[in-house]
């Protein structure tokens, strides 16, 4: 029988380290061809959205999905993980934790690629997302310095004092241009409207921009798209419904466009310049960290079968 993993579990469970391990190995995996990925489907009504992503890893040995309702009160994440050789639900894992941990996860593993050498990190953006965004990177970079931007600039102090904690020189700056003058800038927001202008990127800069992944949102102006000499993303096809950033930008931006995978594997290689991983969040990604999760749960035995409705529910 399945496990019930909760969010404490995920949290107990899943480190950065662990994740950024699964994330790179599952965008090989895409790459050679073992992980088949389904873009996110959409079934919006006027109480809510559910959300649907699904694919295989046969390189893992798993199938699943990852499923969520949003709604005015609130969003609840779950994956559900199934083995591939025996078609048997291994666990059901609330994910919102999940997301979040895989979602910095990706940003570090695109960094490691397309901006190793960065020790100056901006950030716009002071929520959970954006601090799983440090907690991330600071296993794959080497910072000296992190710059945050947010418009409730104690919310950026709040976040500030919690990236000195971690050793880390923290400072809050004035506007979002000023957060630009780093190697690489994470922009972690649920804006509707873009507030990035192209103008204000160094000449090297890297850009994770992980915001929206709705099409008719964006975080970069497309002056600031349009800087970018190679654009990654996690998925092409969900891409082109879903990264608002790409699609304001226009035709011209989609010419250089690459699947990461492709990068992880080596056939195409970042050769400076203006670089963006626009992420979007995708089905194996979370199955990749899902598999962790679930196989450390496994291994320490204390996790028990989930035995019926109700429990989950309560």
């Amino acid at each position: 029988m399945a496990i019930l993993l909760t969010e404490n579990d995920v949290d107990k469970l899943l480190s950065f380290k662990e994740a950024i391990e699964a994330v790179e190995n599952v965008f090989r995996m895409m790459g050679e061809g073992t992980a088949i990925n389904v873009p996110r489907r959409r079934v919006i009504t006027r109480e809510g959205v559910l959300h649907v992503l699904q694919g295989a890893v046969p390189g893992l040995g798993v199938a699943g999905l990852k499923t969520y309702l949003s709604s005015r009160r609130g969003t609840r994440f779950v994956v559900l993980l199934f083995d591939l050789s025996t078609g048997e639900l291994g666990a059901i894992i609330e994910a919102d934790r999940l997301g979040q941990i895989r979602t910095g996860a990706a940003s570090a593993v695109a960094t490691k690629f397309m901006k190793p050498t960065a020790s100056v990190l901006g950030i716009v953006g002071s929520g959970v997302q954006a601090r799983a965004q440090f907690d991330a990177l600071r296993e794959s970079l080497k910072l000296d310095k992190v710059i945050i931007y947010s418009r409730t600039k104690e919310h950026a102090t709040e976040f500030a004092k919690y990236v000195e904690k971690n050793g880390i020189d923290a400072r809050v700056a004035d506007s979002y241009e000023e957060t630009c003058r780093v190697d690489v800038l994470v922009t972690a927001t649920n804006s509707k409207e873009p507030f990035i202008d192209g103008k204000w990127l160094p000449n090297d800069i890297h850009i994770n921009a992980i915001g929206s992944n709705w099409g008719d949102r964006a975080e970069l102006m497309p002056s600031a798209v349009m800087r970018a000499k190679l654009i990654a993303v996690d998925d092409v096809d969900q891409a082109k419904n879903e990264a608002g950033d790409i699609i304001m930008a226009g035709t011209d931006a989609w010419r250089r466009v690459v699947p990461f995978s492709s990068i992880v594997i080596g056939t195409v290689k970042p050769s400076g310049g203006v670089t963006l991983f626009k992420s979007l969040g995708i089905a194996v990604e979370d199955l990749a960290v899902a598999k962790v999760i679930y196989e450390k749960a496994r291994r320490m035995g204390t996790y028990p079968e989930f035995l019926g409705h109700h429990k989950f529910m309560a």
